[in-house]
């Protein structure tokens, strides 16, 4: 039915918006894909830290999920933490490199705490280096005069390393880092094994699946210098360099992930670096609207040229 003002009456549309998830990962500014304000859920993984030089493996970063947060219609300046670099071997053995913070700068801001560098235990005694604090904490290094600590983890982010082993004999094992779902596994004497990074987190309950790295996130890395390297948790940690095997690829924490890198043994010059951190937005489905079925006449040709009016 024609109109005074050049329109046709039409099909009315309805129009509904799935549930928004943006991932971010480097830095820069999220808008929102809605229309203004509103709230949503908001991921958070820091960097995750390297692995030590003769040593441990490096901590996740810290890892934070926060529901019905304020998101606001202007752009919000977010900041993706990196990885630390792996420590360095051979004698005298560096610790890694505590991991960079992650922040969702919102009006009220979220930010998580890089994970901790793996510990060095390094042949002389003077240069042993516990595993560092972070989001979650480095594993300890391997010695053969004392125990090496393991790095402590932030409540709520993540949770600490796995101890080295302190026996005579060689090789000295290290301890895995930890992991934003579980602590990093201590070295065993017997059968002489390095400890296995801590498990990352699965967040795909909350931000549904399709995500990068199977939605599973800050899994710590492997200790090194033990008689087979310790696994990278699942999450993106790295694996912990074999004793005796030559050398190896140096076994980072995979990027976008908060990964800890795995420890390295003596074979090669630097332990993995800690994989980069991320951000993942989900904004609730919008809608329905409904659009008026008042259509102009040269949107009516082309749809119905097209095929595609349907009244």
């Amino acid at each position: 039915m024609a109109r005074s003002n050049g329109g046709i009456i039409g099909p009315v549309t309805t129009i509904s918006r799935g549930d928004a998830i943006t991932s971010i990962t480097a830095n820069g500014n999220y808008c929102t894909p809605g229309n203004g304000p509103g709230t949503g859920s908001v991921l958070v993984v820091s960097g995750g830290g390297g692995g030590g030089g003769y040593g441990g493996g490096g901590g996740a970063g810290g890892l934070t999920i926060t529901n019905c947060h304020p998101i606001p219609g202007s752009a919000v300046p977010v900041t993706i933490g990196g990885g630390g670099a792996g420590g360095k071997s051979p004698s005298p053995g560096t610790r890694g490199t505590t991991g960079s913070n992650t922040t969702f700068g919102s009006a009220t801001p979220l930010a998580t705490a890089g994970g901790g560098g793996g510990g060095s235990g390094s042949p002389s005694p003077n240069s042993i280096g516990n595993g560092l604090p972070g989001g979650s904490g480095g594993g300890g290094a391997g010695h053969n005069v004392s125990p090496v600590a393991a790095g402590s983890g932030t409540c709520g982010q993540g949770n600490p390393g796995g101890a080295g082993r302190g026996v005579s004999g060689t090789p000295h094992t290290a301890g895995g880092g930890g992991g934003s779902g579980g602590a990093g596994t201590a070295a065993v004497a017997s059968p002489n094994t390095a400890g296995p990074g801590g498990p990352g987190t699965d967040v795909t309950p909350t931000f549904g699946s399709g995500l990068g790295n199977c939605g599973v996130y800050a899994g710590g890395g492997g200790g090194g210098r033990g008689g087979s390297g310790g696994c990278g948790g699942p999450g993106g940690g790295g694996k912990g360099e074999v004793t005796g095997a030559g050398p190896q690829p140096c076994n980072p924490g995979t990027a976008n992930t908060g990964g800890g890198g795995g420890g390295v043994h003596n074979a090669n010059p630097a332990a993995g670096v800690g994989g980069s951190g991320l951000v993942i937005v989900k904004e609730p489905a919008a809608g329905p609207y409904v659009a008026p079925g008042v259509w102009n006449l040269n949107t009516h040709y082309k749809k119905k040229r097209a095929g595609l009016w349907t009244v």
